[in-house]
């Protein structure tokens, strides 16, 4: 841009500055016939005179490149969401480049009118600009640059290179006020009129030059002040940005409304002078006051500005960072970031993250004085996608945070802007059920509920062989339903029995069912999953102290949200795991697609095993007496699991459609805090009475129900097939079950599963604890026609 300013007072003398100028004329002579004969002619007696320094300036002007070769312009990314809707920009410059078809011929015109209005008559250099600057210098006036529109965008072209580069040296060079510089800036400009068009140096212009005090590029200028795209900008919106170029916060029409009005009203009149705008739209907008003008879109750089989607935009960020594949190393990933003109397309759904953020405000304000958190997250099975991402707190990244506030992501691992992530409870149980069925085993098999306390059990990877402690640990149970000293595996899920699933793991080897949750995606919250060591190092390197059955088993794993919504994903899609995934493509300024690390979707579950899984967590979900309550996803089949961690200070709900995993979180997430005190939807929290379907289960409940609102229904698959193994122990249609020892639900479950109508008896026993089944009447094994009674004995104790 031409600068005006004035000289020092006590400065250069009239002689000095001649000779400057004339030294600066002088190497133009170098290149007259492209200049202009006009030039040569004017000065040639001065050469004639002075050949020592005509010498001098021919050999400067020699000694600069006559190639412009800068780096691509810095250009603003943005982050979409899946519907095309803006998250976030991210910018060291904020600019956004647009062709020239795109801008409106009023903008054209007005740079034109005030900067160059011979733009398309000289050849880079304005020889008769050059003479008014002369002149204007060898008075001792204002120091004028005489510089053409070519000369300026050189000018910028080469700062903003040096600015990219962080060449200090070179920053100095381009902004020297120094007769060199204007004899380098020249020269290019010369080369650079034979290569490009005057349409292309224009456009070029347009797209480097400062619209306003931190926009860059009329594009970003036109959507600051206006709110409006740079082609529907009128004369009188051209006008305000063209005159801001020559002081970008001078002539900032918010900071400074008056001198931007006089400013716009300069530059209309050169337009109008020109040609381009008629008498009359003169006096339209030179009348119009400026603050009528604006509408001001604020546009900040970063994800501070995508407001409840701020987390998944970090995520977003910090996973590109984090991808090897997007490029070689850290630094060149954050310069693609921050100034490659990227266009990131995410798989966030908006409907079903303002469903979220509307639930979890309302349950549990992020401002409350509880200080809990609550979080939701949702995985899309068979794809990877994340369409939910959304926490009871606004995304602040800055040092100065309000309540309500954080940095922290709640639902993703440490490395990608999460914390050292929760304790999951038994919502890792799952993971032992899968290595129990992958061994062969059913879930109609009968595992002990009997308390015995447990000091070794088999773990492989570790030595000797097998997990063993001093202190025997002793499991207990916090079950709401009576349960038999033998219970089915399915029951021992539905209902949740530690005991149980001590049981099982002693069956079972501590180390393979690290690794089978491994091979879901599911590892401690503190390993980054772009390190590949993290899925090689060996499974008790990774573990440690935690490969025990007391922390496998009740899960006091801290694992993220978004894994665990994933792992369970898996179950959704027979068997296919897909790891997470935020973006579904990144596009250069030009268009064309960048490499990225896609989601890994394999085989990783037995189809039978993971059907398996999913119609067990089914019952779960729909029976009212285990922990799912029956709170059903209303015309959605479904399945999921409760999780209580110790002394119930986190709790969830991780549940599936075949369309959505979600995990659901809630707890303290600073500290151990055990919730009560406070209400949650109008429900008063009372300590120690708080678990996984007090909070957790139904916000989970509410937000599937609400977001599969018009969504197909698509079907679970049917009950595993009874192993011959096991088929005496479970219910046969037309053969009298054997319930003895079985709760009464039990009982009447199994007798109305082999199709008989139920009558209770209730009998004194010494030997069956009251409430428990002692037999049924025919005896167990009896054939019996369907639709005939069958009466449960149940006791009444031995009083």
């Amino acid at each position: 841009m031409a600068r005006t300013t004035s000289a020092p007072s006590s400065g250069r003398s009239l002689p000095v500055a001649l000779l400057q100028t004339v030294y600066l004329l002088l190497g133009m002579l170098a290149v007259s016939a492209l200049a202009g004969v006009l030039l040569a002619a004017f000065f040639l007696p001065v050469v004639s005179a002075g050949s020592a320094v005509a010498e001098d300036g021919v050999e400067l002007f020699d000694s600069y490149p006559s190639e412009l070769e800068v780096e691509p312009l810095n250009e603003a990314s943005r982050i979409e969401a899946a519907d095309g809707s803006l998250l976030a920009t991210f910018y060291t410059e904020n600019r956004i480049m647009v062709p020239l078809e795109e801008i409106s011929p009023h903008m054209q015109n007005a740079v034109i009118a005030v900067e160059d209005r011979r733009f398309y008559e000289h050849g880079g250099v304005d020889p008769k600009g050059m003479l008014r600057a002369f002149a204007s210098n060898a008075a001792g006036g204002a120091t004028q640059g005489g510089s053409t529109l070519t000369q300026q965008y050189v000018k910028n072209a080469l700062l903003m290179d040096a600015v990219q580069r962080g060449d200090q040296e070179a920053q100095a060079e381009a902004t020297e006020q120094t007769y060199g510089r204007k004899l380098r800036e020249a020269k290019l400009a010369l080369s650079l009129e034979k290569r490009w068009s005057k349409d292309e140096i224009l456009n070029a212009y347009l797209n480097v030059a400062q619209f306003g005090p931190s926009q860059y590029g009329v594009e970003t200028g036109a959507r600051h002040y206006f709110s409006k795209s740079a082609v529907d900008l009128n004369p009188g919106e051209a006008a305000l940005l063209a005159g801001i170029t020559n002081g970008p916060n001078q002539y900032d029409p918010v900071a400074h409304p008056e001198a931007g009005q006089k400013r716009r009203n300069e530059v209309l009149a050169d337009m109008r002078g020109q040609g381009f705008i008629s008498d009359e739209e003169y006096q339209e907008y030179t009348e119009q006051p400026v603050e009528d003008m604006l509408t001001i879109q604020n546009v900040r750089a970063g994800c501070a500005d995508a407001g409840a989607s701020g987390f998944f935009c970090d995520y977003v960020t910090r996973t590109l960072l984090n991808d090897p594949a997007f490029a070689p190393t850290y630094e060149e990933r954050r310069k693609l970031l921050y100034g490659g003109g990227l266009t990131i397309r995410t798989t966030l759904d908006p409907e079903t993250q303002a469903a979220a953020v509307d639930i979890l405000q309302r349950k549990v304000p992020g401002d409350s004085q509880s200080g809990f958190g609550h979080s939701i997250v949702t995985v899309e099975p068979g794809t990877g996608k994340i369409v939910t991402m959304a926490e009871n707190r606004s995304f602040n990244p800055h040092a100065e945070v309000s309540p309500g506030e954080t940095a922290i992501n709640y639902n993703v691992s440490q490395a990608l802007g999460g914390s050292s992530g929760f304790p999951v409870g038994s919502t890792f149980k799952v993971f032992v059920l899968q290595e129990w069925l992958e061994s062969g085993k059913s879930i109609y098999d009968r595992v002990s509920t009997e308390r015995t306390p447990i000091s070794q059990a088999p773990a492989s990877c570790l030595s000797r062989g097998s997990w063993r402690s001093a202190e025997a640990w002793n499991p207990d149970n916090a079950v709401s339903v009576r349960i038999a000293p033998m219970e089915t595996v399915l029951n021992s899920t539905k209902f949740s029995i530690n005991t149980s699933y001590t049981d099982m793991a002693r069956q079972l080897d501590l180390c393979d069912i690290a690794s089978t949750a491994r091979n879901i995606g599911v590892v401690p919250a503190t390993y980054n999953p772009y390190d590949s060591s993290t899925w090689d190092m060996p499974i008790e390197d990774m573990y440690g102290t935690e490969l025990a059955p007391a922390v496998l088993v009740l899960g006091e794993l801290r694992i993220s949200a978004l894994d665990m919504a994933a792992a369970y994903a898996t179950y959704a899609a027979g068997g296919t795991y897909c790891s997470p995934q935020a973006i579904t493509e990144v596009v250069d300024r030009n268009g064309d697609p960048m490499e990225i690390s896609g989601a890994d979707c394999h085989q990783a579950v037995e189809k039978e095993v993971a059907d398996d899984i999913a119609w067990t967590l089914q019952q779960d979900l729909e029976d009212p007496r285990a922990t799912g309550k029956g709170r059903i996803i209303e015309g959605h089949p479904a399945g999921g699991k409760t999780g209580t961690s110790g002394s119930q200070f986190h709790t969830w709900y991780v549940g599936f459609t075949r369309q959505m995993s979600t995990a659901v979180w809630f707890g303290h997430p600073q500290a151990n805090v055990r919730p009560g005190g406070f209400s949650v939807d109008g429900q008063m929290l009372r300590r120690g009475s708080v678990w996984g379907n007090t909070v957790s289960l139904p916000t989970w409940q509410e937000y599937m129900n609400r977001v599969h609102q018009g969504l197909p229904s698509e079907a679970f698959p049917a009950a595993p097939e009874v192993p011959a193994s096991v088929s005496s122990e479970v219910v046969q249609p037309g053969v009298v079950p054997d319930v003895s020892g079985m709760v009464l639900s039990q009982a009447q479950d199994a007798v109305s599963s082999a199709g008989y109508q139920v009558e209770v008896r209730r009998e004194t026993s010494t030997d069956v604890g009251q409430w428990y089944v002692i037999g049924t009447d025919p005896a167990p094994g009896t054939r019996l026609p369907e639709g005939e009674t069958v009466v449960i004995r149940q006791s009444t104790g031995g009083s």
